[in-house]
């Protein structure tokens, strides 16, 4: 009877996050990112359950980053072994993250960089167009109070969003972002579920690690239903993060001149407008916006003509007046400057 409750209580709340935010969006074919950590585990066993009633396809993905030697190799079996006991199609890669680190970034955003990739050759592999990634409440809440950290906007008080296009034409979904640490150990629990831990989550050496080994904690004894707060607030932020969102849209929109935008336009516009217009830029160019990478390029829309580079192969570029970000090889760009 609890087994009952405990599983049908977290597939319930994975199947209203499906629904509420749209994640499908009518498509059918589903690949799971699955490290073999509980989270993503539980989010491939809570799919499963909802394949038949939501008419899914589901396929799984892993990538070995070779970081952690034997364990890397360990984790990768594990998922093998779980997709074939679960008869779910495996696709699978592994690479050296170390040797692909380029001057301009750190491991962590290498090791991002490369997982992407990944995920969009899965996604071909599979045909596949929406990733389901097992970010969670407790992710969430992380993620808020790490930007609160390093001083943050108001797009860094939304937290992960549960839906996120990717250049490339696929989708991100994350079904568990409701369901708290607590309740997916539960589900595995009561599941009779193993899964694998990543020592390196339980160091301290790393500042979300300390921020989810001691900060939610302790702000888990004034409220217990902490991680669940955030993302109530989290949802509320984001709709007026949105709201400011469509009018950079429509400022892009205005300021479209041929391949890219009329920086000077876009120099004009009020901070948390061009902010979010030259952001989308950067993104949808296939550059991570930071909050620095943002203000630099802000503060090269009033020159005819600037470039500056800041991620490998990637220049957000000014030529005539007219901004736009461009993929230059470093071959080729040395050529250039000759």
């Amino acid at each position: 009877m609890v087994k009952a409750a405990v599983t049908d209580n977290f597939v319930e709340k994975v199947c209203s996050a499906l629904t509420e935010h749209n994640m499908l969006n009518g498509e059918k074919r589903v690949c799971a990112a699955l490290s073999g950590g509980a989270d993503s585990v539980s989010l491939m066993l809570a799919m499963r359950e909802l394949q038949t009633e939501n008419g899914m396809e589901i396929y799984a993905c892993h990538l070995n980053h070779g970081l952690r030697g034997a364990e890397s190799d360990g984790d990768e079996r594990f998922c093998r072994e779980l997709c074939e006991s679960l008869r779910i199609p495996f696709y699978s890669e592994k690479i050296d993250v170390s040797s692909d680190v380029s001057k301009h970034e750190s491991l962590e955003e290498a090791a991002r960089r490369l997982r992407y990739d990944f995920f969009e050759r899965a996604l071909s592999h599979f045909e596949c167009a929406v990733l389901a990634t097992a970010h969670n409440a407790n992710d969430n809440a992380e993620t808020v109070l790490l930007n609160l950290t390093r001083g943050t906007a108001l797009k860094g008080l939304c937290g992960i969003p549960p839906v996120r296009n990717f250049g490339g034409g696929f989708r991100v979904i994350r079904p568990l972002i409701r369901c708290t640490r607590v309740e997916i150990e539960e589900y595995l629990r009561v599941s009779g579920q193993s899964y694998v831990t990543d020592k390196t989550n339980l160091s301290e050496d790393y500042t979300r690690n300390r921020i989810r080994l001691r900060v939610l904690p302790e702000l888990s004894e004034i409220n217990q239903s902490i991680a669940a707060t955030i993302g109530r607030m989290t949802e509320k932020v984001r709709g007026d993060s949105d709201f400011l969102d469509s009018l950079a849209e429509k400022a892009l929109d205005d300021a479209r001149e041929g391949r890219g935008w009329n920086a000077l336009k876009l120099s004009e516009l009020p901070p948390p407008i061009g902010s979010r217009a030259v952001r989308k830029i950067l993104l949808d160019g296939g550059i991570e916006p930071s909050s620095l990478r943002i203000d630099t390029a802000m503060n090269l829309l009033t020159k005819r003509s600037a470039r500056f580079n800041p991620c490998k192969d990637h220049f957000f570029t000014i030529r005539k007046g007219v901004c736009f970000v461009e993929k230059i090889t470093q071959n080729y760009g040395a050529n250039k400057q000759r």
